[in-house]
């Protein structure tokens, strides 16, 4: 506003040339006006409220959250994006309540384990019962990566074996292996059971200490036999028939009974020179799944571009949470207002100010509200493998999870942009925002794979998780980081994660400037992003590029 009281001061005092000053006026501030606190009030009071029965898939509440960001869109002119014709991309995913047995056997030693305080395991295959047996096979940390020049498996053969892996990378031990701290992609979990898989193997039990995984064993044997939820399983496609964990005494007592010595397994792991090793362990699981299938959306608008329609820039925020659940203090609603209300507040705002510019940026901005990504990302990665505009054509995606509820803050968090060209283009939005931008808080967390970006990032598609800063205006140093802390102890995952009418907007509104700024410069800039040399998702972007080339 106060640059159009300025124009019509320039009107008055000088005339052609005070009218020649309003029509330089920036377009992108002008589009920018639309991100105000009370609209994204408006959002965050909807969507996190009772009405809404916390947006679980599969519910009556979650279809009505659909139906308001379709609303919205069609309010700021945004058109559909599925064929032209519906917002809607349904989605299909398979939930299965596992009962899972563990057994594991050496030198007529047997140890039928407890489901919760001494195991976790989980079908990978859809089917209502899996059972395995095979020879266990300690592969150290389970890890094939050329650009770290690293592998663990040595073109030894385990398919049909059970595979024990340890959790993490060799950064987190080994000085100058990695990229240290920071969690690698190859740290995850998810990937140790990905390569197993891709090796033939018939299971693998990822081995827990609180160090390594970051998190306490509490947080994986909690409910042992709560359900999970997939994509529906395609044709032909490579599944691990069980997945499991066990906590570090577990796996250590049983490799003793076999005489083999889990430090001294653990120590060789550290070693680029590292082999396979026969642990003389056998493994039995059986698990037994009831299974049902749900139905739900991601939600999709377009700005088409101005020069290069066929090619988009994504912007991804989820808006399910948890649904009705166990009460807590007499509330059993989990509202989610900051996860993810507010995110999916940003997104719709963002949505409005692109619509709001004179002209369409060069490459097209696709919003899409993402379905289920509490039950493993599985709205965006559908999305991913059938995206509306190819991947090959996908510039970047840039998510937002979480959107400041607590106020102004002098610097924004880009988590994953260190990886990538995106960087620089986030300090640039940083500072035309008066903003310092700066990286991940938590780097030993991996939080860069934990939102729905990785959807995209595991594709090769560069991405940028824009989170709000922690360097909060007018309070003492550390404060940020407290609240943050006090967010996850307190209201993470739990009813009390509601609407207050005391939030906070102006710090959402510097967190979603940001973020469409950035997607500006990207739906402007003459060339892709592209991920930084070394970056362990390049070599996939680099081929399915090179593919795209070579196709006519």
């Amino acid at each position: 506003m106060r640059r159009w009281l300025g124009c019509v001061v320039a009107l008055g005092a000088l005339g052609a040339l005070g009218a020649l000053s309003c029509a330089r006026e920036d377009p992108v501030e002008r589009a920018l006006e639309a991100i105000q606190p009370q609209v994204l009030d408006a959002h965050v009071r909807f969507l996190a409220g009772d009405l809404l029965e916390g947006r679980a898939p599969g519910t009556r509440g979650i279809e009505l959250a659909a139906e308001y960001i379709v609303s919205q869109f069609r309010r700021a002119g945004l058109r559909p994006a599925v064929g032209d014709t519906s917002y809607f991309q349904r989605v299909t995913f398979v939930g299965m309540r596992p009962d899972a047995r563990l057994v594991l056997q050496a030198r007529g030693q047997r140890f039928d384990l407890r489901a919760g305080e001494e195991f976790v395991a989980w079908a990978g295959i859809q089917e209502p019962e899996v059972s395995v047996s095979g020879d266990v096979v300690f592969v150290g940390y389970g890890i094939t990566a050329p650009e770290h020049n690293w592998d663990d498996y040595k073109d030894v053969d385990v398919s049909g074996k059970v595979l024990l892996v340890l959790v993490n990378d060799p950064g987190k031990t080994q000085a100058g292996r990695f990229r240290g701290d920071t969690l690698t992609y190859y740290g995850r979990w998810t990937y140790k059971y990905e390569e197993a898989a891709r090796r033939g193997a018939a299971g693998a039990i990822v081995i827990h200490t609180n160090e390594l995984a970051g998190y306490p064993w509490g947080v994986v044997g909690a409910s042992p036999g709560r359900e999970r939820f997939e994509l529906e399983q395609g044709p032909g496609e490579t599944r691990l028939p069980v997945k499991s964990w066990v906590p570090w005494a577990v796996a250590a007592q049983a490799l003793a009974a076999a005489g083999k010595d889990l430090d001294s397994l653990f120590a060789a792991a550290g070693s680029p020179d590292f082999r396979p090793v026969d642990t003389g362990l056998r493994a039995s699981a059986t698990i037994r799944s009831r299974i049902r299938r749900v139905a739900s959306s991601n939600v999709a608008a377009i700005l088409p571009g101005r020069t290069k329609p066929d090619e988009a820039v994504v912007f991804t925020s989820h808006y399910d949470h948890l649904g009705i659940g166990t009460p807590e203090d007499g509330d059993s609603i989990y509202n989610g207002a900051y996860d993810n209300a507010s995110g999916t507040a940003l997104l719709l705002a963002v949505g409005d100010a692109f619509a709001r510019l004179r002209e369409a940026p060069a490459r097209s901005i696709l919003l899409v509200a993402v379905t289920a990504e509490e039950y493993g990302l599985l709205g965006s990665e559908y999305y991913a493998r059938n995206p509306l505009i190819p991947l090959t054509r996908t510039a970047a995606n840039i998510n937002v999870d979480g959107g400041n509820l607590w106020g102004p803050t002098q610097d924004v968090i880009s988590i994953g942009t260190d990886r990538s060209t995106l960087g620089a283009v986030v300090q640039e939005a940083g500072r035309a925002e008066g903003l310092r931008a700066a990286g991940d808080e938590f780097p030993e967390q991996g939080y860069f794979f934990r939102s729905d970006q990785f959807s995209f990032v595991r594709l090769g598609v560069p991405a940028a998780y824009i989170e709000h800063g922690y360097d909060y205006v007018d309070r003492p140093d550390g404060w940020g980081r407290e609240r943050r802390k006090q967010y996850d102890d307190q209201d993470y995952h739990q009813p009390s994660d509601e609407y207050r009418p005391d939030f906070d907007y102006r710090g959402a509104v510097q967190q979603a400037r940001v973020a469409f700024r950035v997607g500006y410069l990207v739906a402007q800039a003459p060339d892709l992003p592209d991920w930084l040399p070394g970056a362990e998702f390049k070599a996939i972007r680099d081929s399915m590029m090179a593919a795209a080339r070579a196709s006519p």
